[in-house]
């Protein structure tokens, strides 16, 4: 064959081959998406049962951390984009230098002190010498805990403060291992509903109205990927609204995601108060956590607002 037919086949089998892959639509973008096992954040779980992220165009992948720490350290490394966790793990890792920022609300209260039944423990003074489970030392349950404990004259350190997997903790507290727990639902409600223990105080007793688990961003992402944030967080906002209207169908998608009794879901779902868009109160709470914070040591530096939230995404 001439060596011009060669040159010109080859010519012709490489346009093809460029025009084919220049054809081939684009990889889908993942966005990385952290979360707890719990409640608080069912808005993750309807906005994936409704499928309402494909229908903004969006692929997202989860990813489950056993407390808030764990994921914003998640954040710092890259693993995630995105993450709902605990408005003092957000704080503390933003004052830390971690480069991430709140932007959207999750949910208010929605965690509680429970007890065992024959721990002889019935008001937050008996806490003294017990031994207490939470999520992580600076989660939002170890702070709620850290406050009550002082507001009622008690030094944290006379209390046996120890660190467990929220989900291992109904088992062992009515396996007498330890004498109580703070929590988040719907761990509080199982607890209750089996008959394992009491609570002896919902974070709403210990704070009213507190804010509790917040949406963070990456500022990569947020600085990368500006579209992909604001469909997010306006599938975000709708499905927050699903939840405050179609309570007792939510409950049953939160049960099967997370394998838990719907009957436990419509409990505890009594004890949360799901919102998006923070309020005026909510970030001036925000900020008051940011003052406990550094009362407890977690926090060295000062904070001011724009440090913390980047809203504009919000729709």
């Amino acid at each position: 064959m001439d060596k011009k037919w060669i040159i010109a086949a080859i010519i012709i089998v490489l346009v093809v081959i460029t025009a084919a892959y220049t054809l081939q639509p684009k990889t889908e973008e993942v966005i990385r998406v952290g979360h707890l096992k719990d409640d608080h954040h069912s808005a993750l779980f309807i906005a994936q049962a409704k499928e309402m992220y494909e229908k903004e165009g969006l692929k997202v992948e989860t990813i489950e951390f056993n407390a808030g720490p764990d994921l914003v350290k998640a954040a710092a490394t890259g693993q995630i984009d995105i993450g709902f966790c605990g408005t003092p793990p957000a704080v503390t890792g933003i004052a830390k230098g971690v480069p991430i920022k709140i932007v959207a609300a999750v949910n208010q209260e929605g965690s509680g002190i429970v007890v065992r039944e024959d721990a002889g423990i019935q008001k937050i003074e008996d806490l003294k010498g017990k031994t207490i489970a939470i999520p992580m030392k600076g989660s939002i349950q170890d702070v709620l805990l850290q406050m009550t404990l002082k507001e009622h004259g008690i030094n944290p350190e006379e209390v046996n403060i120890i660190e467990m997997q929220v989900p291992l903790m109904p088992k062992a507290l009515e396996a007498g291992k330890i004498d109580g727990f703070i929590a988040w639902e719907p761990y509080v409600s199982m607890a209750e509903q089996k008959g394992y223990g009491h609570a002896i105080a919902y974070s709403r007793d210990i704070w009213k109205d507190h804010p509790c688990c917040v949406v963070i961003a990456t500022d990569q992402f947020i600085k990368e990927h500006p579209d992909q944030l604001r469909k997010f967080l306006k599938v975000h906002v709708e499905a927050t609204e699903y939840l405050n209207t179609h309570k007792n169908e939510s409950a049953s998608i939160v049960a099967e995601a997370l394998g838990t009794d719907p009957a436990v879901e419509k409990r505890a779902f009594q004890n949360m108060k799901f919102i998006a868009v923070p309020t005026s109160s909510f970030i001036d709470n925000v900020m008051k956590f940011v003052g406990i914070e550094k009362q407890l040591g977690y926090i060295k530096k000062d904070l001011k607002k724009d440090d913390i939230f980047d809203l504009k995404y919000l729709p």
